[in-house]
């Protein structure tokens, strides 16, 4: 952590000037004029950005399921419709018939 930076104003000039306290530096003598610096005031520190806190369950989410490759079926051929032999029975009765009265 760093040392904290202060805004400093010269009591002569009135001259603001940023105040570093370090282990090398630090002075408190107004860099124009060379009289004593008060009114110290702390820069604002920036604010530890924190996380928004939701009060909401939170979602749960499923791995997805690998879909089913789709099976493309074979279109079926048309079957030739067959005469049944009742049908071909029923067909040779009548013409015998019909050659009976002729």
């Amino acid at each position: 952590m760093g040392y904290p930076v202060k805004i400093a104003t010269c009591c002569h000039c009135g001259s603001k000037a940023a105040l570093r306290l370090d282990k090398r530096q630090h002075v408190l003598a107004c860099a124009s004029c060379g009289a004593p610096l008060r009114d110290f005031k702390a820069l604002p520190m920036p604010a530890e950005a924190r996380p928004a806190v939701s009060h909401q369950p939170q979602v749960r989410r499923f791995a997805e399921k690998p879909k089913a490759v789709a099976y493309k079926k074979n279109k079926a051929r048309k079957k030739k419709k067959r005469i049944g032999w009742l049908k071909d029975v029923a067909e040779d009765v009548f013409d015998f018939v019909e050659d009976i009265f002729d």
